[in-house]
């Protein structure tokens, strides 16, 4: 729970590298997330708890879902930025 609380909506950003119309060369998934989670606010989550329904490919803001136990779930904000340089 204590977890949940420090997620709930919190916002995260990653930068890719993208080519024509803003798609992403590779794609962001939920070990991304996690990892990102973990590196910049500390909070280790695993990331078969990360609820991406798939990879996400295109620049932007993404609302998602981590489901922590059965009956705890809660949101956060992925925002996908152009890597510069």
């Amino acid at each position: 729970t204590e977890l949940a609380h420090q997620l709930e909506g919190k916002e995260i950003t990653l930068k890719a590298k993208t080519g024509a119309k803003d798609r992403l060369f590779g794609s962001i998934t939920s070990a991304d997330i996690a990892s990102e989670l973990q590196n910049t606010a500390g909070l280790v989550v695993d990331k078969k708890k990360i609820e991406l329904a798939e990879p996400i490919k295109q620049l932007g803001s993404y609302e998602v879902a981590i489901k922590l136990a059965k009956d705890i779930a809660t949101k956060i904000i992925v925002i996908v930025e152009k890597e510069t340089g």
